[in-house]
């Protein structure tokens, strides 16, 4: 999951790296967090838009509001297909690489390890537009 400066980093939830700690890898993973937060907002505020069922709490069981979120999806989609508009997705694989993590002064946390992995991963597999 991403989040903005206003969540805590979890190693299921990423954030920016501080300001006053950027180094080239940091700026850049910085950049492209930044760029996939607004794509999921921007998707998000479609679906709102079109589907204004989850524009509150949706109040059912939760297995049925999963099964009508997932409903949403899929219409969307169709819907998308159906007009025509032109999809700009990339085809994404991922190497497994083993990293080795430098101790200087205290351990890094488990969230920050997992941050710093994808700040590398950044760095090694740069965005190319096919």
């Amino acid at each position: 999951m991403l989040g903005d400066e206003a969540y805590p980093l979890h190693p299921y939830l990423m954030k920016l790296h501080e300001r006053n700690s950027l180094t080239d890898r940091r700026r850049n993973f910085n950049e492209r967090l930044s760029r996939a937060r607004k794509t999921v907002e921007c998707a998000s505020g479609n679906l709102y838009s079109k589907w204004r069922i989850i524009s509150k709490a949706i109040e059912t069981e939760v297995e049925l509001a999963d099964n009508i979120v997932k409903c949403i999806c899929v219409l969307h989609n169709t819907i998308i297909e159906k007009q025509g508009v032109e999809r700009h997705l990339t085809d994404v694989t991922v190497h497994s690489k083993s990293v080795a993590w430098e101790r200087r002064g205290r351990l890094p946390t488990e969230a920050k390890n997992v941050r710093d992995l994808f700040a590398l991963y950044i760095e090694e597999y740069p965005l190319r537009y096919n």
